[in-house]
């Protein structure tokens, strides 16, 4: 059963098949993985972590997780392997820029196994199942067809293996091979790393948004497969969270007239922050797309050099009512 073309669930609306406890990161599709590297690197200061040159690909990041920000050159109709003959991009996909995917952490592999064993008892599809060597994963797509990821970490200390150019890492994954794991192989106390010379001081990520015209199947999706909950209801938004408490919300769906991926965020440290951050764009000539200053939030957006989106904001008291956005657009308020 396709989760996108029913409106019928196994059991009920409350069964709940993974539990994330935050967006690990966001993958895109970038026309020029150099040039869009360089961008995300010297401008918005994120790390560059390690690359797959093999697969096009570069993974940037702060240090909260092995990569916040991924990216993969469009595949130019060209398919693109893993390890052991693994089809990894197939040539059909990617072949424009935008959202990759969105990646989900969840605890451990016990639960990720748990989740996908409920998956396959009620014949929901999933897409693939991989060995990412520092994470398995499990891979599949929302009502509007964003493609998702649900992940544990394998190793606690990845920058032992991941660092510079790597060959190929990824290969099929069985998740009924072993006895799965039980603890928890995130890093608990990362460390934290920053661009020098960058106009921009992440912290971390946070949140993705996604417009819909299909709104209450993506929220059943995203409550159920997904297992987040909501934090906040409002005629304009839905705020969805993971189970850590230190990320007020990992998803924002906002109803639009068509689907579309609409931005990433990255919270940054506090408002002094922010201005340097903005004080330092403008020393080098470079004009954010939009700036927002609203009682719930102080943002920037970047554009990146295919036209996507990011945003980096200071979080300020309660979650918005966007009724009272003034003329700020929805996506650009929540």
């Amino acid at each position: 059963m396709s989760i996108g073309a029913s409106s019928t669930w196994p059991d009920g609306d409350q069964k709940v098949y993974f539990q994330p406890r935050r967006l690990g990161h966001v993958n895109l599709w970038v026309e020029d993985v150099d040039i869009s590297e360089r961008f995300y690197n010297q401008t918005c200061g994120l790390n560059v972590e390690f690359t797959e040159p093999d697969l096009i690909a570069s993974f940037l990041g702060t240090g909260h997780t092995p990569h916040d920000l991924g990216m993969m050159e469009t595949t130019k109709g060209v398919n693109r392997y893993g390890r052991d003959g693994l089809l990894q991009l197939p040539g059909t996909i990617g072949l424009k820029p935008g959202l990759n995917h969105l990646a989900w952490e969840l605890e451990n592999e016990a639960e990720l196994v748990a989740g996908w064993r409920r998956l396959q008892a009620d014949k929901i599809e999933t897409d693939i199942t991989v060995d990412h060597q520092v994470a398995h994963s499990i891979y599949m797509f929302d009502p509007d067809g964003n493609y998702n990821e649900f992940y544990c970490d394998t190793l606690k200390d990845w920058r032992s293996l991941l660092s510079g150019p790597m060959e190929l890492l990824t290969s099929k994954w069985d998740p009924d091979v072993a006895e799965p794991f039980t603890d928890g192989r995130y890093d608990e106390h990362p460390e934290l790393r920053r661009v020098e010379g960058a106009p921009v001081e992440p912290y971390r990520v946070t949140h993705a948004v996604l417009e819909t015209a299909r709104i209450d199947e993506m929220l059943r999706f995203y409550s159920t497969v997904g297992g987040l909950h909501i934090v906040k209801r409002l005629e304009g938004a839905i705020y969805l969270a993971g189970t850590l408490d230190a990320y007020r919300y990992s998803l924002i769906l906002v109803p639009a007239a068509a689907p579309c991926y609409h931005h990433v965020g990255f919270e940054l440290k506090d408002e002094e922050t922010l201005q340097r951050c903005l004080d330092r764009l403008a020393a080098k000539g470079l004009v954010p797309e939009r700036v927002v200053d609203l009682p719930w939030k102080h943002s920037f957006f970047l554009i990146d050099p295919d036209g996507q989106l990011s945003e980096w904001y200071v979080r300020r008291g309660e979650l918005p009512d966007v009724a009272e956005r003034g003329d700020v657009p929805l996506a650009f308020a929540v």
